[in-house]
């Protein structure tokens, strides 16, 4: 039996549970996460003394670690934006993962850390609360800023950006910006530092994610001076950069474990678009296509052109042009005055996508359902299709959650690791749960819940994480949908529900799927 020591980004959770229940999958995996207790609570950090020596311990005698920079440094994601320490104590705790390979040479670290992101509009609930006053004063003042460098601005972009910084000197907000651009400068300086432990095979293996990603602003602007190091240091074929957060240490623990297992999985893609991926998501800076394969990649696979030879099949559920958000389909479908959805309609062909996953069925050939039609939610359209011709659970993977990269650092893993281990009642438990979560709970039930609470709480604060009235319309919410659309074959039945963060934005469940 192998041994995994895992360090989450947070305590959400996509980032604690979701590794934690792919890896139940692999009977053969002994899988050690930092005690739940070690992490932080949104922006209190975590107990960075408490997992660097849990950390240290239990790496000891451990095949492989999984290491949320992020943690070990600042104590979790949101920390790393709010954080006021200097690089010194930061070096200082980076070198645990120097102590953790002299003790155990034969450990394979695989590690990733994240270039700070940089939200497009005001708000505070994971940002600095001077972000609810200027948030989108930085984030346009970073984009015209760099979009300089590369061209000339034209009238209104001109008058735009010196608007942005007439707002910031009129409103005495230059602190803030100060504040800001500084902690982004010491955050980049560990990125790099944390590129030296791959110079010195300390990390066998490293991701940088990049949350909210753009194509101009502050994040790209530092995107370009950690990728200048990393082409300098030569380090590309260990280093990744590509658009996720919340799914890389899924990504990471699929790596793991076909590694473990001397498997590198090739991956088909197959889009219901004739724009075969051109799409860039929102959210992020490239064409889905791309990022499809930094996704294959970081799980350990690679992706192949031709799918007699692959041993997954990944179905790209996808619009033709531009992306929108779960609450639009919401709308269509509730109230019939949603956004114009032609596109999703015309621009992709639903039914062939569909006979085509029944034909890979037919040849028993694993299928792989990236649902990233919309943005924050999975579509409900796709699901009612898959649950009329029981496909649900005879595919191999799915996922429809929040951004296109989260959704495939999710199914892509869940995939891989399945058609190792096979589906066993963990597979099962986290299908219900995807179902249920991605297509019942961010593409419907949220918003059955925002629009009768809106006027009483804002987006990001509810009443009470499981007992408030809030939480409690949502759980009926999602028992109400379980039983209507998760209860043919298989029923999918809630064991605890709470809103991780009291708030709207996600749901925390824990389910049972059991056969009919």
């Amino acid at each position: 039996m192998k041994k995994i020591v895992f360090v989450p980004l947070d305590e959400r959770p996509c980032t604690y549970d979701y590794p934690n229940m792919l890896a139940s999958m692999a009977k053969d995996v002994n899988f050690v996460e930092i005690p739940r207790e070690m992490m932080g609570n949104i922006k209190k950090a975590g107990n960075i003394k408490a997992i660097d020596n849990f950390l240290f311990e239990q790496c000891k005698d451990a095949d492989y670690a999984i290491v949320a920079i992020d943690t070990l440094l600042y104590g979790g994601i949101v920390p790393s934006r709010l954080h006021y320490d200097d690089v010194n104590t930061l070096t200082q705790r980076l070198d645990i993962l120097r102590k953790i390979k002299e003790v155990n040479p034969k450990i394979k670290l695989y590690s990733y850390h994240l270039i700070m992101r940089c939200p497009s509009g005001n708000g505070c609930d994971e940002e600095p609360d001077y972000y609810a006053l200027c948030g989108r004063a930085i984030h346009m003042i970073g984009w015209y800023s760099h979009l300089e460098t590369v061209r000339q601005l034209n009238e209104d972009e001109t008058k735009d950006y010196e608007s942005y910084k007439a707002f910031i000197k009129d409103n005495n907000y230059q602190q803030y910006v100060d504040d800001y651009t500084f902690r982004r400068k010491i955050n980049t300086e560990m990125n790099i530092k944390a590129l030296e432990l791959v110079e010195e095979k300390i990390v066998d293996f490293h991701i940088i994610p990049q949350d909210d990603s753009a194509e101009f602003g502050f994040t790209a602007i530092d995107q370009i001076k950690v990728r200048k190091v990393i082409e300098e240091k030569r380090l590309g074929l260990n280093v990744l950069m590509y658009p996720d957060a919340d799914a890389v240490g899924s990504a990471l623990l699929s790596r793991a474990i076909n590694d473990m297992n001397n498997k590198h999985p090739l991956v088909f893609v197959r889009y219901n678009t004739s724009t075969e991926g051109n799409l860039i998501p929102e959210y992020e800076d490239r064409p889905v296509s791309e990022s499809i394969k930094y996704q294959i990649m970081a799980a350990g696979g690679m992706q192949t052109f031709d799918y007699q030879m692959a041993d997954i099949v990944l179905m790209v559920n996808c619009p033709q042009y531009g992306m929108i958000g779960a609450r639009h389909l919401y709308d269509a479908i509730k109230f019939g005055n949603g956004e114009d959805l032609l596109q999703y309609t015309v621009g992709r062909n639903m039914v062939e996508y569909i006979e085509y996953i029944k034909y890979l069925i037919s040849i028993k050939k694993p299928v792989c359902v990236a649902d990233i039609a919309y943005s924050n939610g999975g579509d409900t359209v796709l699901f009612n299709i898959m649950k009329n011709e029981k496909l649900l659970y005879k595919v191999d993977g799915y996922a429809g959650w929040n951004t296109s990269a989260n959704t495939l650092g999710t199914c892509i893993p869940l995939t891989m690791i399945e058609t190792i281990y096979g589906k066993g009642q963990e597979f099962y438990d986290f299908m219900g749960l995807r179902y249920l979560e991605d297509v019942g709970y961010q593409a419907n039930v949220r918003f059955d819940a925002f629009d009768k609470f809106r006027n009483e709480f804002k987006w990001g604060l509810i009443d009470g994480k499981s007992d408030g009235k809030v939480a409690t319309f949502i759980r009926k919410g999602l028992e109400e949908f379980a039983n209507k659309n998760l209860n043919d074959d298989y029923k999918v039945t809630i064991v605890k529900h709470e809103q991780p963060w009291n708030r709207f934005f996600e749901t925390g469940l824990i389910v049972k799927t059991t056969k009919n």
